[in-house]
């Protein structure tokens, strides 16, 4: 025999010892009629020792050796397999059912298996797992959470939510409200059937009973339940250690209503408020339509309370809900802690493309108030509807009584997704007012707006321009001192410094002088422009557009920067240097203020 199958020989011995180790099978011999170990049988009936005297035996070859050891070694391998994935499985089963009943993301993934969440949802679970606690603790929690449409808010608040809750506190009761009475029904059927399903049952020990299964008004076998109701209707006589309340308002129309509005605040403070056990908690789930929507008055209320007690240098008094607000834009304005600015909620279900079109189709308001999660009032923020005074047509006075600025906010570019680059020319009179001449609003590039420069130069001639510095203003440079060559008109620019302010600080100065009644517009009717120009004020510091905020907030700037007065000068006598300037050209390059000249 060979090294090679002697070598064989070790390893099949060594297996045929494993497996008469692990199986411990016996069989019984006919002949002899001893209990033997499986493999001390030669066939069915005789054993090795009986076989060899009887003269059967035959020793068989290395192959079938082989053959009769590989085939009974699969056979214990897949019986050991089989026995340890049972076991694994039993093992994963009882890992699951303790994760569910910890967490509330895979408890909503294993009773909805296509379910496929995206860094929001387990963001929200990982709030409303907290919010639960709290309740548990007897904190008395709050917690508002604000979302775009269909982006699976409901989903998760109102119809796993409940149900979670429920399987880990069985005692408790949960009243849930909507706009729609049917809408709430739907929310308890759904925790309903949950409650009846064999994985439910299998994680937790809450049961259903078998006497109150009404979808308004359901029971546990503990003494919990579930109340469902519309936003309004009566929930006396049921209390709630959890309250959830999912779209207080239908739509814009309801939203818009004030008595609408002030019903759902009533509702609230006489009767669901009132629901609430010790240390109950109430989960605000909405869409917001409205600075002055429930979820909109509620912060109002915690933010005044809390910016009185800071100037007494107190905390914030118990007797006052302290709300814990979540807003997720459809498009992130600013960096996060799971994405960047400009990138969307849910991109798996909505991306950037899709937010786009439905942006597209909407008025901005519906826009920033459903998607952005920034409803602006009517009257206004920053700049208030009691700020504006207007003149008529025929009431501006004379221009050449007037001293002229222009200022602009610029955006180089000629897409339909850019900022748009805004002109404002002002008046001021003798009495410091300031009058809006013109406006001016597009998308250009550099040589449009070049033009768009001088054309206000040429028409106003005003005695400065001002342009924020960077890298616009220095980009532009060039074509303006070549227009200049090619005009023969000189522009007289004041480069601006932003000095590191934000947008509001910016526009402070502005702000001052129509709360002072000294910014004067041309009405509605009487000019194009001023409805937007109007709309974008009252909407600042939340609306989508801010850039003839900027420009008019330069006006601003330049008149605190330059004490900019209009006082009555003598006209100075031309020289023999202007009248070479009017043939000759411009400054060729020379920009001096106003005040400089």
């Amino acid at each position: 025999m060979s090294n090679y199958s002697k070598w064989l020989d070790k390893i099949f011995n060594c297996r045929l010892m494993s497996i008469r180790w692990r199986t411990m099978r016996t069989e019984h011999c006919h002949e002899c009629l001893r209990t033997v170990p499986h493999f001390e049988m030669y066939d069915q009936k005789h054993c090795l020792s009986c076989a060899k005297q009887l003269g059967t035996f035959v020793r068989p070859s290395n192959k079938e050796s082989v053959q009769r050891i590989e085939h009974e070694f699969k056979r214990v391998r897949e019986e050991e397999i089989e026995a340890f994935n049972v076991e694994l499985e039993a093992r994963k089963e009882l890992a699951e059912r303790e994760l569910v009943r910890r967490r509330l993301l895979p408890f909503i993934k294993r009773h909805n298996d296509a379910y496929m969440p995206g860094w929001v949802h387990a963001d929200i679970c990982m709030r409303l797992e907290k919010f639960a606690q709290d309740i548990e603790n007897g904190l008395s929690p709050r917690l508002m959470i604000t979302m775009p449409p269909r982006h699976g808010k409901s989903e998760i608040g109102s119809k796993t939510f409940p149900s979670w809750y429920l399987g880990r506190n069985p005692t408790h009761e949960v009243i849930t409200c909507s706009y729609s009475g049917d809408l709430a029904e739907d929310f308890s059927r759904k925790c309903r059937d949950l409650l009846d399903t064999d994985k439910f049952k299998a994680a937790f020990k809450t049961r259903l009973s078998p006497d109150t299964k009404s979808v308004k008004k359901w029971m546990t076998t503990e003494g919990g339940g579930f109340t469902a109701a519309g936003v309004g209707g009566p929930i006396t006589g049921r209390g709630a250690h959890l309250g959830i309340i999912d779209d207080p308002v239908k739509n814009r129309e309801e939203a818009e209503s004030e008595v609408t509005r002030q019903k759902v605040k009533d509702w609230y403070s006489s009767a669901f408020y009132t629901r609430l056990a010790p240390g109950g908690g109430v989960l605000i789930i909405q869409t917001r339509w409205h600075d002055d929507d429930l979820a909109g008055w509620l912060l109002n209320v915690f933010e005044e309370a809390k910016k009185e007690a800071e100037e007494k240098g107190e905390p914030i008094p118990e007797d006052v809900d302290q709300w814990d607000l979540v807003e997720y834009p459809a498009i992130a304005t600013q960096d996060e802690k799971y994405r960047k600015k400009g990138e969307a909620l849910h991109e798996e279900r909505y991306p950037l493309p899709a937010l786009r079109r439905i942006k597209r189709a909407m008025i901005p308001r519906d826009w920033e108030a459903l998607y952005q999660q920034r409803p602006v009032s009517e009257d206004g923020d920053f700049f208030t509807r009691d700020m504006f005074r207007y003149y008529k047509i025929g009431e501006l006075p004379p221009l050449e009584d007037m001293r002229l600025y222009a200022a602009a906010d610029l955006a180089i570019s000629t897409k339909q997704t850019a900022d748009y680059s805004v002109f404002v020319v002002v008046g001021i009179d003798r009495k410091q007012n300031i009058w809006i001449v013109d406006l001016i609003r597009g998308r250009w590039n550099s040589l449009g707006i070049i033009d768009r420069m001088f054309e206000i130069q040429t028409k106003y001639n005003p005695e400065l321009f001002g342009i924020e510095t960077g890298q616009i203003e220095l980009t532009l440079e060039p074509f303006i001192q070549k227009a200049e060559q090619e005009r023969g008109i000189s522009l007289r620019y004041e480069k601006l410094r932003t000095r590191g302010a934000d947008k509001g600080t910016r526009a402070r100065p502005i702000q001052g002088r129509m709360e002072q009644g000294k910014v004067i517009f041309p009405t509605i009717e009487s000019t194009p422009w001023m409805s937007s120009l109007q709309n974008e004020l009252l909407k600042f510091p939340l609306g989508a557009n801010d850039d003839q905020v900027d420009a008019l907030a330069w006006i601003g700037q330049m008149l605190m920067l330059f004490g900019i007065r209009n006082e009555k000068k003598p006209k100075p006598k031309k020289s023999f240097k202007d009248k070479l300037r009017k043939f000759g050209g411009g400054t060729r390059g020379r920009h001096k203020s106003g005040m400089a000249a």
